[in-house]
């Protein structure tokens, strides 16, 4: 049911000529092949095809029998002229018009032409045209056989070569016909070897074509795999660049993902180390407040106690206090106030004074260590950009 199979269609690379036995379709047939076969073939022609009857062509008649111009002619001739005057106006060139200086004369138009009348004829003047055209016939007639004749003049050399043929004596044509048999024989024998060599021509080039068929079949084959296979290692050089490439924007994304992470979460801890410490100093306020607010209600409340008290030890005092006792009691009272001031401000003096050798002594030991830090920090940090710059050097000039 495939009709593009080897059974409809086979191929020629495949060891198939399918025109191997196309010899087999010549026809061989007694009449085309063989003198007398050609001869009685000709014999039941008709004759119409051995004796051609040549028409001389029929001059173009544009006259009635009455005379008069046919229609088809007369529109012929005046689209000719309608084509004529056409052309002439397309090439005549336009003359400037001249300014007149003197009177002109005016050309009058041609007259037409008169319109033709039919005058009728009588019975003697169409037997005589009748005549003529009858003389007209015999004198086509016998120019065409002139013309025959020069043909049959030219043509003489062969037309005897023919009859000479047919007017051969008996023995000459029992020689020809032996001739005749020697050569078809030879004619058989060189048919039936060139058949022979065609079958062996053959068959060694079936053996070569299914050889060859198979060679190029194979190097066809083994073409296209090399072609496939380099088509398929270039996709795969480009297969494994794209995931080098997705690896390396992945790697990237994954640090900038792991980095953004790192802050999350340094932000959230340090976002949850400050809500930590407002909680704690929330609390912390909220106790000391309440303690402040405990402490200072307590101590109001000793207070207005320890005030009743030395208001009514007072009172009591003062219904029995003298004069001298009035004076001693404002005398403590300035001694009180002014004698410890004076100690207070002694005894921070004297601190001062001797905690000041002391300041001194570790201003120098901290002032001393600084400049070492600060000089041991600065050969470090040089020491660090020299490495950091060799690091970005190429390999070549950190060899130099």
């Amino acid at each position: 049911c495939d009709y593009a199979s080897q059974v409809y269609g086979p191929l020629s690379r495949l060891g198939r000529f399918p025109d191997n036995n196309s010899e087999d379709f010549v026809v061989k047939n007694h009449y085309l092949n063989t003198y007398e076969g050609l001869v009685e073939l000709e014999s039941r022609l008709p004759d119409f095809v051995t004796q051609p009857r040549i028409r001389p062509p029929k001059p173009k008649v544009t006259t009635t029998k009455a005379g008069f111009l046919k229609r088809a002619a007369r529109m012929d001739h005046e689209l000719a002229e309608v084509h004529k005057a056409i052309l002439d106006k397309k090439n005549r060139v336009l003359e400037p018009k001249k300014v007149l200086r003197f009177l002109q004369r005016k050309a009058l138009p041609q007259p037409r032409l008169p319109t033709p009348t039919l005058e009728m004829s009588s019975n003697e003047e169409e037997d005589i045209e009748m005549a003529v055209i009858y003389l007209q016939k015999l004198l086509r007639g016998r120019a065409i056989q002139n013309m025959m004749f020069e043909g049959k003049e030219k043509r003489l050399e062969l037309i005897q070569e023919l009859r000479t043929s047919h007017a051969l004596q008996e023995d000459d044509r029992l020689l020809k016909k032996a001739e005749k048999q020697v050569t078809l024989a030879l004619q058989r024998q060189r048919n039936l070897h060139e058949h022979k060599v065609s079958l062996v021509e053959n068959h060694l080039a079936g053996l070569e074509g299914r050889a060859l068929a198979d060679m190029f079949d194979f190097l066809s084959k083994e073409l296209v795999r090399l072609q496939e296979e380099r088509r398929i290692h270039a996709f795969a050089m480009l297969a494994e660049r794209q995931r080098r490439m997705r690896e390396a924007e992945e790697s990237g994304r994954r640090q900038v993902e792991q980095r953004r992470l790192r802050e999350e979460d340094q932000i959230f801890k340090e976002v949850i180390k400050v809500h930590q410490s407002t909680v704690t100093s929330y609390l912390e306020d909220i106790i000391l407040n309440t303690e402040e607010n405990t402490a200072e209600e307590q101590a109001r409340a000793e207070i207005e106690k320890m005030a009743k008290e030395i208001n009514d030890i007072a009172y009591e005092m003062e219904s029995r206090r003298t004069q001298l006792q009035s004076e001693e009691i404002v005398a403590e009272l300035v001694y009180s106030f002014l004698i410890p001031e004076v100690q207070k401000d002694y005894v921070k003096e004297k601190v001062k004074n001797a905690q000041r050798k002391h300041i001194l002594a570790a201003h120098q030991i901290i002032h001393s260590h600084t400049e070492d830090m600060v000089n041991k920090d600065f050969v470090e940090q040089q020491q660090d950009e020299a490495v950091s710059d060799t690091d970005e050097l190429p390999k070549g000039e950190t060899q130099k």
